[in-house]
């Protein structure tokens, strides 16, 4: 239970303030002090993967779970993955956030990286199965899901100041109507 309240609250300050945010602050945020924290994180380092880990595998669950539920179309596939990823940052405040405050961090991006990544092959092969067009090399197939991943995940994060973006309409639903 004391993980879990603090993998939150890291999320949170970390999407808040980047990765740069201080440990005090997220123990602060947990009720707890700085060497409790350490107790369940050794490092700062361990800290930011466990976060990032919790957040991919929690849209990795989520998105799983809704396809084998829904079934369909690539154009509905699509629609319904982008719907998961707005659920889970209304759900998990800060998801959006962390993933893309840690890929834009230059020091230890490699290991987000690893991860979004088998995060984007989750999406791929599902789009496959959905009935995306084979024909197209999987790098192109595989690039289209990550810029509207990256692109939806950036008009999280931004919240209300998305508004000023994008406008009222949603970015995605047009796309595969």
């Amino acid at each position: 239970e004391t993980r879990d309240t603090i993998l939150r609250a890291a999320r949170i300050e970390f999407s808040a303030q980047g990765m740069a945010a201080p440990l005090d602050a997220i123990a602060a945020r947990c009720g707890i002090k700085r060497p409790s924290l350490l107790h369940h994180f050794p490092s700062k380092k361990a800290l930011i993967e466990a976060v990032i880990d919790d957040v991919v595998n929690k849209a990795r669950q989520r998105l799983v779970t809704a396809i084998s539920d829904g079934g369909g179309d690539y154009a509905s596939t699509m629609q319904l993955i982008m719907r998961v990823l707005r659920e889970l940052e209304r759900e998990e405040q800060g998801v959006a956030g962390v993933l893309l405050h840690s890929l834009l961090q230059e020091r230890d991006a490699a290991f987000v990286t690893l991860r979004m990544t088998e995060f984007i092959d989750v999406i791929y092969s599902t789009a496959l199965i959905a009935g995306a067009n084979r024909d197209r090399p999987a790098a192109d197939i595989k690039a289209v899901i990550a810029h509207l991943v990256i692109g939806e995940f950036t008009r999280l994060a931004l919240g209300d100041r998305a508004q000023n973006l994008w406008g009222d309409a949603d970015a995605i639903d047009p796309i595969f109507d």
